[in-house]
Protein backbone atom coordinates (compact mmCIF):
# COMPACT_ATOMS: atom_id res chain seq x y z
CA UNK A 1 0.00 0.00 0.00
CA UNK A 2 2.84 2.42 0.77
CA UNK A 3 4.17 2.30 -2.79
CA UNK A 4 0.69 2.79 -4.21
CA UNK A 5 0.13 5.93 -2.11
CA UNK A 6 3.38 7.50 -3.32
CA UNK A 7 2.54 6.55 -6.92
CA UNK A 8 -0.97 8.00 -6.59
CA UNK A 9 0.39 11.22 -5.00
CA UNK A 10 2.92 11.63 -7.84
CA UNK A 11 0.19 10.99 -10.43
CA UNK A 12 -2.12 13.61 -8.89
CA UNK A 13 0.78 16.05 -8.48
CA UNK A 14 1.93 15.69 -12.09
CA UNK A 15 -1.66 16.02 -13.34
CA UNK A 16 -2.12 19.19 -11.27
CA UNK A 17 1.18 20.57 -12.53
CA UNK A 18 0.19 19.85 -16.15
CA UNK A 19 -3.15 21.62 -15.72
CA UNK A 20 -1.36 24.55 -14.07
CA UNK A 21 1.09 24.86 -16.98
CA UNK A 22 -1.78 24.70 -19.47
CA UNK A 23 -3.65 27.47 -17.67
CA UNK A 24 -0.47 29.55 -17.45
CA UNK A 25 0.20 29.12 -21.20
CA UNK A 26 -3.38 30.07 -22.03
CA UNK A 27 -3.17 33.13 -19.77
CA UNK A 28 0.08 34.33 -21.37
CA UNK A 29 -1.38 33.95 -24.86
CA UNK A 30 -4.53 35.86 -23.88
CA UNK A 31 -2.44 38.69 -22.43
CA UNK A 32 -0.41 38.90 -25.67
CA UNK A 33 -3.62 38.91 -27.74
CA UNK A 34 -5.10 41.62 -25.54
CA UNK A 35 -1.98 43.78 -25.89
CA UNK A 36 -2.03 43.38 -29.68
CA UNK A 37 -5.71 44.34 -29.78
CA UNK A 38 -5.12 47.53 -27.81
CA UNK A 39 -2.12 48.47 -29.99
CA UNK A 40 -4.28 47.83 -33.05
CA UNK A 41 -6.82 50.32 -31.69
CA UNK A 42 -4.10 52.95 -31.33
CA UNK A 43 -3.07 52.40 -34.95
CA UNK A 44 -6.65 52.69 -36.23
CA UNK A 45 -7.20 55.82 -34.13
CA UNK A 46 -4.06 57.35 -35.67
CA UNK A 47 -5.33 56.47 -39.16
CA UNK A 48 -8.72 57.96 -38.34
CA UNK A 49 -7.12 61.16 -37.04
CA UNK A 50 -5.12 61.52 -40.26
CA UNK A 51 -8.18 60.87 -42.42
CA UNK A 52 -10.32 63.34 -40.47
CA UNK A 53 -7.58 65.97 -40.78
CA UNK A 54 -7.49 65.49 -44.55
CA UNK A 55 -11.29 65.59 -44.85
CA UNK A 56 -11.50 68.73 -42.71
CA UNK A 57 -8.94 70.63 -44.77
CA UNK A 58 -10.30 69.32 -48.06
CA UNK A 59 -13.70 70.79 -47.28
CA UNK A 60 -12.64 73.82 -45.22
CA UNK A 61 -12.17 76.14 -48.19
CA UNK A 62 -15.23 75.09 -50.14
CA UNK A 63 -16.64 76.30 -52.34
CA UNK A 64 -13.59 78.40 -53.32
CA UNK A 65 -11.03 80.67 -51.73
CA UNK A 66 -8.86 82.60 -54.17
CA UNK A 67 -9.50 80.00 -56.86
CA UNK A 68 -8.34 77.08 -54.68
CA UNK A 69 -11.22 74.71 -53.85
CA UNK A 70 -9.07 72.72 -51.43
CA UNK A 71 -5.85 72.84 -49.49
CA UNK A 72 -4.76 69.89 -51.64
CA UNK A 73 -3.67 70.21 -55.25
CA UNK A 74 -5.99 68.92 -57.95
CA UNK A 75 -3.60 69.07 -60.93
CA UNK A 76 -0.49 70.85 -62.14
CA UNK A 77 -2.73 73.78 -63.14
CA UNK A 78 -4.26 74.20 -59.66
CA UNK A 79 -3.57 77.26 -57.56
CA UNK A 80 -1.49 76.46 -54.49
CA UNK A 81 -2.98 77.24 -51.09
CA UNK A 82 -0.76 79.77 -49.35
CA UNK A 83 -2.00 79.49 -45.76
CA UNK A 84 -1.35 77.03 -42.97
CA UNK A 85 -3.31 73.85 -42.34
CA UNK A 86 -3.12 72.80 -38.71
CA UNK A 87 -4.01 69.42 -37.27
CA UNK A 88 -3.10 68.37 -33.74
CA UNK A 89 -1.20 71.61 -33.32
CA UNK A 90 1.00 70.92 -36.36
CA UNK A 91 1.15 72.69 -39.68
CA UNK A 92 0.73 69.73 -42.04
CA UNK A 93 1.84 71.95 -44.93
CA UNK A 94 5.38 72.25 -43.54
CA UNK A 95 7.80 71.90 -46.42
CA UNK A 96 9.70 68.73 -47.01
CA UNK A 97 9.31 65.26 -48.41
CA UNK A 98 8.03 62.62 -46.00
CA UNK A 99 10.60 59.92 -45.31
CA UNK A 100 10.05 56.50 -46.83
CA UNK A 101 9.98 55.07 -43.33
CA UNK A 102 8.77 56.95 -40.31
CA UNK A 103 11.26 57.41 -37.53
CA UNK A 104 10.33 58.83 -34.17
CA UNK A 105 9.46 62.41 -35.11
CA UNK A 106 9.90 65.20 -32.60
CA UNK A 107 6.83 67.07 -31.44
CA UNK A 108 5.35 69.13 -34.23
CA UNK A 109 7.18 67.39 -37.06
CA UNK A 110 5.24 67.09 -40.27
CA UNK A 111 6.07 66.97 -43.96
CA UNK A 112 4.23 67.73 -47.17
CA UNK A 113 4.89 66.55 -50.71
CA UNK A 114 2.82 66.80 -53.89
CA UNK A 115 3.11 65.01 -57.22
CA UNK A 116 1.06 66.49 -60.05
CA UNK A 117 0.01 65.73 -63.60
CA UNK A 118 -2.26 67.66 -65.97
CA UNK A 119 -5.43 66.05 -64.55
CA UNK A 120 -4.45 64.64 -61.17
CA UNK A 121 -2.41 65.28 -58.04
CA UNK A 122 -1.41 63.32 -54.95
CA UNK A 123 -0.51 65.11 -51.75
CA UNK A 124 1.22 63.21 -48.95
CA UNK A 125 1.68 64.46 -45.42
CA UNK A 126 2.64 62.94 -42.11
CA UNK A 127 1.05 63.65 -38.79
CA UNK A 128 2.55 62.73 -35.45
CA UNK A 129 0.24 62.52 -32.48
CA UNK A 130 2.98 63.44 -30.03
CA UNK A 131 3.46 64.51 -27.25
CA UNK A 132 0.29 62.99 -25.81
CA UNK A 133 0.75 59.63 -27.56
CA UNK A 134 3.56 58.17 -29.70
CA UNK A 135 1.33 57.46 -32.71
CA UNK A 136 1.75 58.53 -36.34
CA UNK A 137 -0.20 58.70 -39.56
CA UNK A 138 0.88 58.99 -43.19
CA UNK A 139 -1.94 60.42 -45.30
CA UNK A 140 -2.26 60.53 -49.09
CA UNK A 141 -4.91 62.72 -50.70
CA UNK A 142 -5.36 61.90 -54.35
CA UNK A 143 -7.45 64.11 -56.63
CA UNK A 144 -8.20 63.30 -60.24
CA UNK A 145 -10.46 64.92 -62.79
CA UNK A 146 -12.21 62.40 -65.03
CA UNK A 147 -14.78 63.61 -67.52
CA UNK A 148 -14.99 67.00 -65.81
CA UNK A 149 -15.74 65.42 -62.40
CA UNK A 150 -13.25 65.73 -59.55
CA UNK A 151 -12.72 62.48 -57.63
CA UNK A 152 -10.93 62.40 -54.28
CA UNK A 153 -9.35 59.44 -52.48
CA UNK A 154 -7.91 59.71 -48.98
CA UNK A 155 -5.65 56.87 -47.79
CA UNK A 156 -4.58 57.20 -44.18
CA UNK A 157 -2.09 54.73 -42.69
CA UNK A 158 -1.95 54.82 -38.90
CA UNK A 159 0.85 53.37 -36.77
CA UNK A 160 0.82 52.45 -33.10
CA UNK A 161 4.33 53.87 -32.75
CA UNK A 162 6.54 56.08 -34.89
CA UNK A 163 9.62 53.88 -34.77
CA UNK A 164 10.44 51.52 -37.61
CA UNK A 165 12.17 49.06 -35.29
CA UNK A 166 10.51 46.46 -33.15
CA UNK A 167 8.14 43.62 -33.89
CA UNK A 168 5.18 45.30 -32.17
CA UNK A 169 4.66 48.01 -34.81
CA UNK A 170 1.19 47.81 -36.30
CA UNK A 171 -0.26 49.55 -39.34
CA UNK A 172 -3.96 50.10 -39.97
CA UNK A 173 -5.28 51.75 -43.13
CA UNK A 174 -8.44 53.69 -43.86
CA UNK A 175 -9.52 54.52 -47.41
CA UNK A 176 -12.16 57.11 -48.22
CA UNK A 177 -13.33 57.88 -51.74
CA UNK A 178 -15.77 60.53 -52.91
Amino acid sequence: MKGFTIFFAMLVGSLTLSVGFAIYDLTVREIDLSAAASQSQYAIYAADTGAECALYWDNKLSPNLNGAPSVFATSSASVAFAGTANCNGQNIRAAGTPPATIVAPPTGWSAWATTQTASAATTTFTLSLLPAQPYCAVVQVGKATVGGILYTTVISKGYNNCSTVGPARLERTLRISY
